[in-house]
């Protein structure tokens, strides 16, 4: 069975703290494993993150809506946003073999996404950035006996 919930924020680094609330509760109340949570705190703060400080160079107050979804295979999260277009699953990989003074700026943070979860998808829809994060859950160990 899938389970989802949603939040709306405005583009502010402090709703950090109310998106970060929604992941601890929605996880205790779906048995997120500590790595789950982890991931997707790491992820939904870069992708946030981002976001707020790209998506609208103009400025202003504008929304992102986040949506957490979790079944017996995966945890789901989903960004839409109506900043400019924007595709991180375009974005190359840095050279983590070069030193970091002559690594490209930027790109850290997708690339922490890419490590944390299984599949990144985006699409630009009715002039928003919709971007889609997929992990898959692990197994949950057998009892003792069975």
């Amino acid at each position: 069975m899938s389970e989802s919930t949603h939040i709306t924020l405005q583009n502010d680094l402090a709703e950090l703290d109310r998106l970060n609330e929604l992941v601890a509760e929605f996880g205790s109340e779906h048995g997120f494993t500590v790595e789950e949570e982890y991931a997707i705190y790491l992820c939904l703060e870069e992708l946030f993150s981002n976001v707020v400080n790209y998506a609208w160079p103009e400025g202003g107050e504008h929304q992102v809506d986040v949506r957490l979804m979790v079944d017996d295979e995966s945890l789901k999260i989903q960004i839409e946003d109506d900043g400019i277009p924007f595709n991180p699953t375009e974005f190359p990989e840095p050279d983590m073999n070069k030193p970091v003074h002559e690594r490209q700026v930027g790109g850290l943070g997708i690339h922490l996404v890419r490590q944390n979860t299984d599949s990144i998808w985006y699409q630009r829809q009715d002039n928003k950035n919709v971007l889609i994060a997929k992990k898959k859950r692990k197994a949950a160990p057998a009892a003792a006996g069975s």
